[in-house]
Protein backbone atom coordinates (compact mmCIF):
# COMPACT_ATOMS: atom_id res chain seq x y z
CA UNK A 1 0.00 0.00 0.00
CA UNK A 2 3.12 2.59 0.76
CA UNK A 3 4.47 1.30 -2.34
CA UNK A 4 1.34 2.70 -4.17
CA UNK A 5 1.36 5.82 -2.28
CA UNK A 6 5.16 6.34 -3.35
CA UNK A 7 4.35 5.50 -7.09
CA UNK A 8 1.25 8.14 -7.20
CA UNK A 9 3.12 11.07 -5.38
CA UNK A 10 5.88 10.18 -7.36
CA UNK A 11 3.54 10.64 -10.75
CA UNK A 12 2.08 13.54 -9.62
CA UNK A 13 5.52 15.14 -8.65
CA UNK A 14 6.52 14.33 -12.38
CA UNK A 15 3.51 15.69 -13.72
CA UNK A 16 3.60 18.78 -11.77
CA UNK A 17 7.64 19.50 -13.01
CA UNK A 18 6.68 18.87 -16.40
CA UNK A 19 3.97 21.56 -16.39
CA UNK A 20 6.31 23.87 -14.85
CA UNK A 21 8.80 23.10 -17.59
CA UNK A 22 6.57 23.99 -20.37
CA UNK A 23 7.03 27.64 -19.65
CA UNK A 24 5.75 30.70 -21.52
CA UNK A 25 3.26 29.83 -24.83
CA UNK A 26 4.57 30.60 -27.59
CA UNK A 27 3.68 33.58 -29.57
CA UNK A 28 0.70 32.93 -31.81
CA UNK A 29 1.75 30.78 -34.81
CA UNK A 30 0.89 31.49 -38.74
CA UNK A 31 -2.16 30.38 -39.87
CA UNK A 32 -0.85 27.77 -42.03
CA UNK A 33 -4.43 27.74 -43.97
CA UNK A 34 -3.58 31.73 -44.87
CA UNK A 35 -2.60 32.38 -48.30
CA UNK A 36 -1.36 35.66 -47.57
CA UNK A 37 0.98 34.20 -44.50
CA UNK A 38 4.67 35.21 -44.94
CA UNK A 39 6.59 32.26 -44.35
CA UNK A 40 10.05 31.62 -44.62
CA UNK A 41 12.12 31.33 -47.79
CA UNK A 42 12.79 27.88 -49.38
CA UNK A 43 16.12 26.81 -49.46
CA UNK A 44 17.72 24.03 -51.07
CA UNK A 45 20.64 21.63 -50.13
CA UNK A 46 21.89 19.57 -52.55
CA UNK A 47 22.71 15.93 -51.28
CA UNK A 48 26.02 15.86 -53.66
CA UNK A 49 26.92 19.63 -53.48
CA UNK A 50 29.94 17.91 -51.30
CA UNK A 51 29.78 14.61 -53.27
CA UNK A 52 33.75 13.36 -54.09
CA UNK A 53 34.22 11.32 -57.15
CA UNK A 54 35.66 7.67 -56.35
CA UNK A 55 39.19 7.52 -57.67
CA UNK A 56 40.07 3.87 -56.63
CA UNK A 57 43.15 1.79 -58.42
CA UNK A 58 40.29 -0.26 -60.01
CA UNK A 59 40.31 -3.86 -60.38
CA UNK A 60 43.17 -6.17 -60.47
CA UNK A 61 44.10 -8.56 -62.87
CA UNK A 62 41.89 -11.72 -62.65
CA UNK A 63 44.10 -13.93 -63.57
CA UNK A 64 47.10 -12.76 -61.35
CA UNK A 65 44.44 -12.64 -57.90
CA UNK A 66 43.77 -16.31 -59.17
CA UNK A 67 47.34 -17.23 -59.13
CA UNK A 68 47.71 -15.54 -55.63
CA UNK A 69 45.55 -17.37 -54.30
CA UNK A 70 46.75 -20.84 -55.54
CA UNK A 71 49.90 -20.15 -54.69
CA UNK A 72 48.76 -20.07 -50.94
CA UNK A 73 46.91 -23.04 -51.06
CA UNK A 74 43.75 -22.38 -52.37
CA UNK A 75 40.22 -21.69 -50.15
CA UNK A 76 41.95 -24.53 -47.74
CA UNK A 77 44.51 -21.73 -46.13
CA UNK A 78 41.15 -19.28 -46.18
CA UNK A 79 39.15 -21.98 -44.10
CA UNK A 80 42.33 -22.66 -42.03
CA UNK A 81 42.91 -19.41 -40.92
CA UNK A 82 39.29 -18.56 -39.82
CA UNK A 83 39.31 -22.17 -38.47
CA UNK A 84 42.49 -20.73 -35.72
CA UNK A 85 41.48 -17.61 -35.24
CA UNK A 86 38.48 -19.15 -33.85
CA UNK A 87 39.81 -21.74 -32.26
CA UNK A 88 42.17 -19.11 -30.27
CA UNK A 89 39.27 -17.03 -29.64
CA UNK A 90 37.86 -19.59 -27.57
CA UNK A 91 39.30 -20.62 -23.83
CA UNK A 92 40.35 -24.24 -23.01
CA UNK A 93 37.64 -26.14 -21.40
CA UNK A 94 39.69 -26.83 -18.03
CA UNK A 95 40.47 -22.79 -18.53
CA UNK A 96 37.41 -20.88 -17.32
CA UNK A 97 37.03 -23.45 -14.00
CA UNK A 98 40.42 -22.65 -12.74
CA UNK A 99 40.22 -18.80 -12.92
CA UNK A 100 37.90 -17.64 -10.71
CA UNK A 101 36.09 -14.03 -11.17
CA UNK A 102 37.11 -12.88 -7.91
CA UNK A 103 39.88 -13.52 -5.83
CA UNK A 104 39.32 -15.40 -2.71
CA UNK A 105 39.44 -13.36 0.57
CA UNK A 106 40.32 -15.20 4.02
CA UNK A 107 38.94 -12.03 5.81
CA UNK A 108 35.40 -12.88 4.37
CA UNK A 109 34.32 -16.86 4.37
CA UNK A 110 31.26 -15.63 2.04
CA UNK A 111 34.22 -15.23 -0.80
CA UNK A 112 34.80 -17.90 -3.13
Amino acid sequence: MATLRTALALAAGLAAAGAVAQGAPAPAARDPADPRAEAPPLVHRSPFATYRVFTGDGPGSWRGVNDEVARIGGWKAYAREAYEASKAAQPAPGEAAQSPAAPHDPANPRSK
